[in-house]
């Protein structure tokens, strides 16, 4: 028989295990944090929400829409941002993180590897992606899709996931290309794999897959070549096989035809040969092709090629410092290349002649994006950044402003630059648009993006996955 003095201990000890429960249940429970009062952008394309409220829990949003549709939880944690604007998080849907924004990395437009060999700058492009992280959350990009580089990118995609506070990343690895050039290749690893047979792209497909390459990148396609469309049709069969998709870098109108013949679902340039014809549209609506423009990068390399001459100094436009300190001195002392024997008097008369505000857009490729606009193809913004001339990060406000100069409207621009860019690294089920069930990657801006993109160059602060950070916290080293 159990004495009283026996029960008394068991409750006590019922009791404080019950305890113990509870202040384990608080301690799981999820943090609600509340953002209350400004002007919603969701990304979808619907019209804006005034006074909105967002509630967030932990890193996902439970509720976005006005207040009559979210009731804050009463011990929320509430943020008044009455008179800013929230849109998601941009995308930069084409960048390289094997490349720094400058020569460097690019020995084929000029090889300045006698200062910076090639190997090294490859080498500190693997061990020091943070300042890239840094660049993009600081412009406010939450997400960026690497489509071409060495093996080495397709690591970051965990990486990125695993960091505290990075950008999400896709990345396709290296290129699939007719071109026997080697220039930014290594012994240990490539950017570029020669397709020189079926087996090549079917191993190449095999073993990036494997690798978890989002997409599988295609960079310049001979269509005339009846052998090498054959290779290409066996690297599509086995992508398809893989769950995989294609993506082609294809600035010709035959080229981008062949490419989505081939089943390319994004398209990474402009077309800028010619006009596209309807043949085209209706080839890449058929087809759910994505287009990504990449309006400024060819000027970029004018740009940075008229600071090495000496002819004019590079300008950085970077008021909230998101430049982090190596690719802003590579760009403040590019002069030193002046006497380059790349720079001959002729092509110094052409970096001469070259004007930044007349000649910084092809306006075949401004008229053919308002014709892919016009026709209902997706459209996402991506800039080519690392590429000499387009830096990380700070690019992603003048692509999307030449967008507009193009012709498209604002508001359809911050659906460009969100829900369509998550769309290009298949994610856009947990992000891109902010909506229940998505992760909270939201910026807000002080003034409204919805009147003028450039308006975006407001940004205060950024939240990645539910943790919000003002972008003065973020400057990159």
């Amino acid at each position: 028989m159990k004495t009283g003095r026996t029960w008394f201990l068991k409750i006590l000890t019922v009791a404080a295990a019950l305890s113990l429960h509870s202040c384990d249940a608080a301690s799981n429970a999820p943090e609600t944090t509340v953002l209350q009062g400004a002007t919603l952008f969701d990304g979808t394309g619907s019209a804006p929400v005034e006074n909105s409220v967002i509630i967030i829990e932990d890193e996902q949003i439970t509720c976005a829409g006005d207040s009559d549709t979210c009731s804050p939880p009463a011990d929320a944690d509430i943020m008044d941002v009455s008179g800013q604007y929230i849109t998601p998080g941009l995308i930069d849907a084409h960048v390289h993180f094997f490349q720094t924004g400058f020569f460097d990395s690019r020995p084929d437009a000029m090889d300045i590897s006698d200062t910076y060999p090639f190997a090294e700058v490859a080498a500190y492009q693997k061990k020091n992606p943070e300042r890239y992280y840094d660049a993009y959350l600081c412009s406010g990009i939450t997400g960026v899709y690497d489509v071409g580089g060495f093996t080495w990118s397709l690591d970051f995609q965990d990486a990125a996931e695993r960091h505290p506070f990075a950008p999400h990343v896709a990345a396709s690895g290296p290129l699939i290309t007719p071109d026997p050039r080697d220039d930014f290749n290594l012994p240990t690893d490539k950017t570029l794999v020669r397709l020189d047979s079926e087996q090549t792209g079917i191993s190449t497909v095999q073993y990036l897959s494997e690798l978890d390459a989002t997409g599988i990148k295609l960079w310049q396609i001979p269509y005339e070549d009846e052998t090498y469309m054959s290779h290409i049709d066996a690297l599509a069969e086995e992508a398809e096989n893989r769950g995989n998709a294609l993506i082609a870098h294809a600035t010709e109108l035959t080229q981008a035809k062949a490419a989505i013949e081939a089943g390319t679902r994004l398209l990474v340039h402009s077309v800028s040969d010619t006009d596209v014809d309807e043949e085209f549209l209706d080839m890449a609506d058929a087809n759910d092709v994505i287009y990504t423009p990449t309006l400024i990068v060819s000027s970029g390399y004018m740009l940075a090629y008229r600071a090495a001459a000496g002819v004019e100094a590079y300008e950085i436009n970077d008021p909230n410092n998101c430049v982090d300190g190596k690719t802003r001195e590579l760009m403040e002392t590019a002069d030193r290349f002046h006497d380059h024997s790349q720079m001959t008097d002729s092509f110094l008369s052409r970096l001469e002649a070259f004007d930044p505000d007349e000649d910084r857009l092809s306006s075949t490729e401004l008229s053919n994006l308002m014709a892919v606009y016009e026709a209902g193809i997706p459209i996402a913004v991506g800039t080519d950044a690392g590429n000499p001339g387009t830096l990380h990060g700070i690019s992603i406000y003048e692509e999307m402003e030449a967008m507009q100069e193009a012709g498209i409207p604002p508001e359809d621009l911050i659906v460009m630059a969100t829900r369509n860019g998550a769309k290009a690294m298949e994610r856009e089920d947990e992000f891109g648009t902010l909506e229940e069930g998505k992760l909270a990657n939201l910026i807000l801006l002080e003034d409204d993006p919805s009147q003028n993109i450039a308006n975006m160059r407001s940004i205060e602060q950024v939240m990645m996955k539910g943790t919000m950070k003002s972008v003065d916290a973020i400057t990159a080293d």
